[in-house]
This record gives C-alpha cells, sequence and structure tokens, in this order.
C-alpha cells in the first residue's frame, strides 16, 4: 500500500542487475484469446488479447499498453510479453486505443478506452482466472504514459467518455512506466519530434490547449492514492527526455507513494521491455521483482 498521505516515501523495489530471465513457456501451458471487443468507443471497435495460465487462479492481472507516440502502435506488440508473464503466473491482457490523429482521436481518446479496458478486464475477471484486486499496468513510450495516467487519475472526472462498463473501477495496484512523458506540459518543450506527438495527441499546442495538458499529465494526478510506480528510462532518451522520469519519480515520493526509478546508461527511447542482455537485463530483472512484490504471483 502507498505510503501514509504527507509522508515522504523511498524505493518501490530494490533495483536488480541480475536475475534468472524468463524462458517463454510451453503453448500447452497458457491459454490464449484474441481479439475481444471490450467496447465500441468514438465508434471504433475497440479489441484486447489476453493470455493466462492453465490452472484455477485467480491470477493478478497485467495491463500492457503498447507505445508509437499515441498515434501507432498495435497490441500485436506486446504478444512475447504477454506469454512469458503467462508463464510467470499472470494473467496478461494486450489492448488496443483509439489512435490520434489530430482532430480525429484526441486526448482524452485513449485515455478513456485504456480506462474502459481495465473496466471490462475486471467485469470479465472470472472468464479469464483473473484477481480483480491485483492488477498492474505496463507501458513504454505513450504506454507508459497511459498506464501513468491509470495509476494516477483513477477517480478523475471526465476522462470515462461512453464506456459501457463505467460502474467498475479503472484502478491499478502497480504502475510500470518505461520512457513514458509524465508532465504533458513540458513534454515537448525542446525536441521537435516529441512536440508534434504531443501536438497531434492533445489537437494543439500544450500551451495554447494548458487545461487539456493538465488533464492529461500524470504527474499533476499523483497524489495519496497512487499506487507504487517502477519507472525505467534510457539516459539518452532524445525523444522523452530521462528529467521526465526524474521528476516524477520525486514528485511521487512528495507525496508519500514508492517509486523506483532505473537509468539505463546510453539508452536512447527503444527499450526492450523483457530483454535479457546488456543495460536491458536490469529493466527486466527489476521489472519482474517490482511485479512479484506488489501484485504476489502463486
Amino acid at each position: 500500500m502507498p505510503a501514509p498521505s504527507g509522508s515522504s516515501a523511498g524505493e518501490s523495489v530494490a533495483v536488480e542487475r541480475d536475475c534468472a530471465i524468463p524462458a517463454p513457456p510451453p503453448a500447452a501451458n497458457v491459454q490464449v484469446a484474441r481479439d475481444i471487443t471490450y467496447a465500441v468507443m468514438g465508434g471504433q471497435p475497440q479489441r484486447l488479447d489476453v493470455a493466462w495460465p492453465r490452472g484455477e487462479g485467480p491470477f493478478p492481472l497485467v495491463v500492457l499498453i503498447h507505445g508509437g507516440g499515441w498515434s501507432g502502435g498495435d497490441k500485436s506488440d506486446y504478444h512475447s510479453a504477454m506469454r512469458l508473464l503467462a508463464g510467470q503466473g499472470y494473467a496478461a491482457a494486450s489492448v488496443n486505443y483509439r489512435l490520434a490523429s489530430a482532430p480525429r482521436n484526441i486526448f482524452p481518446a485513449a485515455v478513456e478506452d485504456v480506462r474502459c479496458a481495465v473496466r471490462w478486464l475486471r467485469l470479465n475477471a472470472a472468464t479469464y482466472r483473473i484477481d480483480p484486486a491485483r492488477i498492474a499496468a505496463l507501458g513504454h513510450s505513450a504506454g507508459g504514459h497511459l498506464s501513468a495516467m491509470l495509476g494516477t487519475a483513477a477517480e478523475v472526472e471526465g476522462l470515462d467518455g461512453a464506456c459501457p462498463a463505467r460502474g467498475v473501477s479503472p484502478a491499478v495496484s502497480a504502475v510500470v512506466s518505461l520512457a513514458g512523458p509524465q508532465d504533458i506540459r513540458t513534454a515537448g518543450a525542446l525536441d521537435p519530434s516529441q512536440r508534434g506527438m504531443v501536438e497531434n495527441f492533445l489537437g494543439g499546442r500544450p500551451e495554447e490547449r494548458m487545461e487539456l495538458a493538465l488533464l492529461a499529465s500524470p504527474a499533476v494526478h499523483a497524489g495519496a492514492r497512487t499506487p507504487p510506480f517502477l519507472l525505467v528510462h534510457g539516459t539518452a532518451d532524445e525523444v522523452v527526455p530521462i528529467r521526465q522520469s526524474r521528476s516524477m519519480r520525486d514528485t511521487l515520493r512528495a507525496a508519500g507513494i514508492p517509486a523506483t526509478l532505473v537509468e539505463l546508461p546510453g539508452v536512447g527511447h527503444g527499450i526492450d521491455e523483457f530483454g535479457g542482455s546488456g543495460p536491458f537485463r536490469v529493466s527486466t530483472c527489476t521489472t519482474l521483482a517490482f511485479l512479484r512484490k506488489w501484485l504476489r504471483p502463486g
């Protein structure tokens, strides 16, 4: 549980620099369901894939959210991670969401969708052997931002859209955000490519749409009810500067929330979420330790 409001907090998990990297499980040990429509949002069917271990469960759930600058990517990007996690005793769901192409599908469309996906998974927990009380969100880049929004903004109004499962909570118990923008107000301040992505996501420049930029910023919403965070970021990231994760770590700890930042020396924006070699080994080992600590599988 998060530390009491008003207190300071430290690490959410100890950094692990080495571990046994899990191998993909045999197909016979994992059940998979693909292309399930969880909602029709903005007239567009949104789908997810789920993998879970064979057995009675219930299993803790990891919701995987792909990156792509809020305008690209697909749930298939996380298929291997989904199966790997199922082999470690988790249910894992990889979700699609509306992709921004301003003026279509701008914020809060993607946030509405991932919140709706969590609600749908919680509502259908028995079908996929999910424990609805143990859910984590994990994503890279734009997916890291959306994961962080699930962690910090579960109770914020104006982020639900037409989700048919609005009576069910979108809250998660833990967040892993890899190279995710945490403060949309400043996310595009320096790098032109990032500035273009942010403007496409918001439908305009942050300084001209400050109310939306505030609402879209996980760092703004961090508070006493925010779950523990693991942040992973490359020190050479020129798309999302590492200061975004450093500042978020400090913001979370000031709010009394356990937060760990794993800095990957010399790594740019691309992060191999479950890689077993080079600088990604520490990221993988710490992520697996974080999930074990806060979701307690098996």
